[in-house]
Protein backbone atom coordinates (compact mmCIF):
# COMPACT_ATOMS: atom_id res chain seq x y z
CA UNK A 1 0.00 0.00 0.00
CA UNK A 2 1.38 3.39 -0.98
CA UNK A 3 1.75 6.35 1.36
CA UNK A 4 -0.83 8.18 -0.73
CA UNK A 5 -3.41 5.45 -0.16
CA UNK A 6 -2.66 5.40 3.57
CA UNK A 7 -3.21 9.14 3.76
CA UNK A 8 -6.34 8.84 1.63
CA UNK A 9 -7.94 6.32 3.98
CA UNK A 10 -7.16 8.44 7.03
CA UNK A 11 -8.55 11.56 5.35
CA UNK A 12 -11.71 9.73 4.31
CA UNK A 13 -12.12 8.49 7.87
CA UNK A 14 -11.65 12.07 9.10
CA UNK A 15 -14.33 13.31 6.70
CA UNK A 16 -16.95 10.67 7.54
CA UNK A 17 -16.25 10.85 11.26
CA UNK A 18 -16.60 14.63 11.14
CA UNK A 19 -19.96 14.36 9.38
CA UNK A 20 -21.28 12.18 12.20
CA UNK A 21 -19.67 14.48 14.77
CA UNK A 22 -21.29 17.59 13.31
CA UNK A 23 -24.74 16.14 14.03
CA UNK A 24 -23.73 15.36 17.62
CA UNK A 25 -22.19 18.81 18.08
CA UNK A 26 -25.29 20.47 16.63
CA UNK A 27 -27.42 18.81 19.29
CA UNK A 28 -24.96 19.87 22.04
CA UNK A 29 -23.81 16.39 23.03
CA UNK A 30 -20.72 15.76 25.16
CA UNK A 31 -19.12 13.53 22.52
CA UNK A 32 -19.33 15.83 19.51
CA UNK A 33 -17.28 16.73 16.47
CA UNK A 34 -13.79 16.04 17.80
CA UNK A 35 -14.66 12.85 19.66
CA UNK A 36 -16.45 11.15 16.77
CA UNK A 37 -13.74 12.21 14.32
CA UNK A 38 -11.01 10.84 16.58
CA UNK A 39 -12.90 7.56 17.04
CA UNK A 40 -13.24 7.13 13.28
CA UNK A 41 -9.60 8.02 12.53
CA UNK A 42 -8.32 5.90 15.42
CA UNK A 43 -10.29 2.87 14.27
CA UNK A 44 -8.97 3.30 10.73
CA UNK A 45 -5.42 3.60 12.04
CA UNK A 46 -5.75 0.40 14.10
CA UNK A 47 -7.11 -1.45 11.07
CA UNK A 48 -4.20 -0.26 8.95
CA UNK A 49 -1.66 -1.19 11.61
CA UNK A 50 -3.21 -4.65 12.00
CA UNK A 51 -2.99 -5.33 8.27
CA UNK A 52 0.36 -3.77 7.43
CA UNK A 53 2.27 -3.19 10.64
CA UNK A 54 2.74 -6.72 11.99
CA UNK A 55 3.67 -8.58 8.86
CA UNK A 56 1.77 -11.17 6.77
CA UNK A 57 0.99 -13.42 9.75
CA UNK A 58 -0.98 -10.79 11.69
CA UNK A 59 -4.68 -11.28 12.40
CA UNK A 60 -6.72 -8.10 11.68
CA UNK A 61 -9.75 -9.65 13.36
CA UNK A 62 -8.02 -9.56 16.74
CA UNK A 63 -7.26 -5.87 16.42
CA UNK A 64 -10.84 -5.18 15.31
CA UNK A 65 -12.12 -6.99 18.40
CA UNK A 66 -9.77 -4.87 20.53
CA UNK A 67 -11.17 -1.69 18.97
CA UNK A 68 -14.73 -2.78 19.80
CA UNK A 69 -13.69 -3.43 23.42
CA UNK A 70 -11.90 -0.09 23.68
CA UNK A 71 -14.89 1.82 22.33
CA UNK A 72 -16.94 0.15 25.05
CA UNK A 73 -14.85 1.96 27.68
CA UNK A 74 -15.29 5.30 25.91
CA UNK A 75 -19.02 4.71 25.52
CA UNK A 76 -19.34 3.85 29.20
CA UNK A 77 -17.78 7.18 30.06
CA UNK A 78 -20.51 9.21 28.37
CA UNK A 79 -23.43 7.36 29.95
CA UNK A 80 -24.72 9.16 33.04
CA UNK A 81 -27.54 8.58 35.50
CA UNK A 82 -29.46 11.69 36.51
CA UNK A 83 -32.65 12.06 38.53
CA UNK A 84 -33.75 8.47 37.97
CA UNK A 85 -33.09 8.55 34.21
CA UNK A 86 -30.13 7.49 32.10
CA UNK A 87 -28.63 9.76 29.45
CA UNK A 88 -25.81 9.21 26.98
CA UNK A 89 -26.81 5.81 25.59
CA UNK A 90 -27.44 7.23 22.11
CA UNK A 91 -24.06 8.98 22.11
CA UNK A 92 -22.33 5.76 23.20
CA UNK A 93 -24.06 3.82 20.43
CA UNK A 94 -23.04 6.51 17.93
CA UNK A 95 -19.38 6.21 18.96
CA UNK A 96 -19.60 2.44 18.62
CA UNK A 97 -21.03 2.76 15.09
CA UNK A 98 -18.47 5.42 14.14
CA UNK A 99 -15.73 2.98 15.13
CA UNK A 100 -17.16 0.35 12.78
CA UNK A 101 -17.11 2.93 10.00
CA UNK A 102 -13.46 3.67 10.70
CA UNK A 103 -12.57 -0.02 10.63
CA UNK A 104 -14.35 -0.43 7.29
CA UNK A 105 -12.29 2.42 5.82
CA UNK A 106 -9.10 0.98 7.29
CA UNK A 107 -9.52 -2.35 5.53
CA UNK A 108 -10.55 -0.66 2.29
CA UNK A 109 -14.26 -1.52 2.40
CA UNK A 110 -15.30 1.97 1.29
CA UNK A 111 -18.78 1.06 0.12
CA UNK A 112 -19.67 -0.26 3.58
CA UNK A 113 -18.25 2.86 5.22
CA UNK A 114 -20.42 5.18 3.12
CA UNK A 115 -23.46 3.00 3.79
CA UNK A 116 -22.79 3.13 7.55
CA UNK A 117 -22.55 6.92 7.35
CA UNK A 118 -25.84 7.15 5.46
CA UNK A 119 -27.62 4.89 7.96
CA UNK A 120 -26.22 6.78 10.98
CA UNK A 121 -27.38 10.15 9.62
CA UNK A 122 -30.76 8.66 8.74
CA UNK A 123 -31.18 7.40 12.29
CA UNK A 124 -29.98 10.61 13.94
CA UNK A 125 -32.11 12.98 11.87
CA UNK A 126 -35.18 11.12 10.58
CA UNK A 127 -35.74 8.73 13.49
CA UNK A 128 -35.10 11.55 15.99
CA UNK A 129 -38.32 13.23 14.84
CA UNK A 130 -40.14 9.90 14.88
CA UNK A 131 -38.97 9.29 18.48
CA UNK A 132 -40.13 12.75 19.55
CA UNK A 133 -43.55 12.14 17.97
CA UNK A 134 -43.93 8.77 19.70
CA UNK A 135 -42.88 10.22 23.07
CA UNK A 136 -45.34 13.07 22.71
CA UNK A 137 -48.23 10.80 21.74
CA UNK A 138 -47.49 8.29 24.49
CA UNK A 139 -47.45 10.93 27.26
CA UNK A 140 -43.79 10.45 28.14
CA UNK A 141 -42.63 12.95 30.74
CA UNK A 142 -40.20 15.55 29.46
CA UNK A 143 -36.69 14.36 30.43
CA UNK A 144 -34.48 16.50 32.68
CA UNK A 145 -37.33 18.84 33.68
CA UNK A 146 -38.66 18.61 37.25
CA UNK A 147 -41.66 20.59 38.50
CA UNK A 148 -42.08 21.67 42.11
CA UNK A 149 -45.42 22.58 43.70
CA UNK A 150 -46.06 24.03 47.18
CA UNK A 151 -49.52 24.81 48.56
CA UNK A 152 -50.24 26.24 52.01
CA UNK A 153 -53.83 25.76 53.21
CA UNK A 154 -55.99 25.63 56.32
CA UNK A 155 -56.93 22.24 57.68
CA UNK A 156 -60.54 22.99 56.76
CA UNK A 157 -59.50 22.96 53.06
CA UNK A 158 -57.35 19.81 53.31
CA UNK A 159 -59.83 17.43 51.71
CA UNK A 160 -60.54 19.73 48.76
CA UNK A 161 -56.83 20.50 48.23
CA UNK A 162 -55.90 16.82 48.24
CA UNK A 163 -58.74 16.08 45.83
CA UNK A 164 -57.43 18.66 43.33
CA UNK A 165 -53.92 17.22 43.61
CA UNK A 166 -55.03 13.60 43.21
CA UNK A 167 -57.14 14.41 40.16
CA UNK A 168 -54.06 15.95 38.54
CA UNK A 169 -51.51 13.37 39.73
CA UNK A 170 -53.50 10.35 38.50
CA UNK A 171 -53.53 11.52 34.88
CA UNK A 172 -51.23 10.02 32.25
CA UNK A 173 -48.13 12.10 31.64
CA UNK A 174 -47.57 12.82 35.36
CA UNK A 175 -44.67 11.08 37.11
CA UNK A 176 -44.46 11.71 40.86
CA UNK A 177 -40.92 12.02 42.23
CA UNK A 178 -41.71 13.19 45.76
CA UNK A 179 -44.83 14.08 47.72
CA UNK A 180 -45.37 15.12 51.30
CA UNK A 181 -47.47 17.16 53.71
CA UNK A 182 -46.28 19.10 56.75
CA UNK A 183 -48.45 20.29 59.60
CA UNK A 184 -47.72 23.89 60.57
CA UNK A 185 -49.30 24.73 63.86
CA UNK A 186 -52.82 23.60 64.68
CA UNK A 187 -54.62 24.87 61.61
CA UNK A 188 -52.19 25.10 58.67
CA UNK A 189 -50.82 22.41 56.31
CA UNK A 190 -48.19 22.61 53.56
CA UNK A 191 -48.42 20.27 50.56
CA UNK A 192 -45.12 19.89 48.68
CA UNK A 193 -44.60 17.77 45.56
CA UNK A 194 -41.93 17.21 42.90
CA UNK A 195 -42.87 15.53 39.62
CA UNK A 196 -42.17 15.15 35.92
CA UNK A 197 -44.69 16.08 33.23
CA UNK A 198 -45.32 15.36 29.59
CA UNK A 199 -45.44 18.31 27.21
CA UNK A 200 -49.24 18.34 27.28
CA UNK A 201 -49.46 18.21 31.09
CA UNK A 202 -46.85 20.94 31.48
CA UNK A 203 -49.26 23.34 29.79
CA UNK A 204 -51.76 22.69 32.59
CA UNK A 205 -49.53 23.89 35.44
CA UNK A 206 -50.87 27.44 35.38
CA UNK A 207 -54.45 26.16 35.51
CA UNK A 208 -53.53 23.84 38.40
CA UNK A 209 -52.12 26.76 40.36
CA UNK A 210 -55.26 28.78 39.69
CA UNK A 211 -57.45 25.94 40.97
CA UNK A 212 -55.58 25.85 44.25
CA UNK A 213 -55.59 29.65 44.54
CA UNK A 214 -59.36 29.81 44.03
CA UNK A 215 -60.03 27.22 46.75
CA UNK A 216 -61.38 28.70 50.02
CA UNK A 217 -58.87 28.15 52.79
CA UNK A 218 -55.77 28.16 50.56
CA UNK A 219 -53.20 30.64 51.87
CA UNK A 220 -50.48 30.45 49.22
CA UNK A 221 -49.70 28.52 46.01
CA UNK A 222 -46.31 28.38 44.29
CA UNK A 223 -44.87 26.26 41.50
CA UNK A 224 -41.58 26.23 39.62
CA UNK A 225 -39.55 24.09 37.27
CA UNK A 226 -35.88 23.09 37.16
CA UNK A 227 -34.01 21.89 34.08
CA UNK A 228 -30.86 19.80 34.10
CA UNK A 229 -28.24 19.68 31.35
CA UNK A 230 -28.83 16.84 28.91
CA UNK A 231 -26.05 14.36 28.10
CA UNK A 232 -27.60 12.07 25.53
Amino acid sequence: MTDLELAGRLLLSLLLGALVGIERQWHHKNAGLKTNTLVAVGSTAFALVSMHGFGPNSNPAQVAAGVVTGIGFIGGGVIMRRSGSVQGINTAATLWTTASMGLAIGIGYYKLAWLILAVVLLIQFVLRWAAFYIDKRSGLTTPLVTYHLMVDFMTSAAESARSIWMDFAQQSGVSIIKYGEEQKGASEVTLAASFGLSEARAQEMTALGQKFAALPGVINTEWSQATETEAE
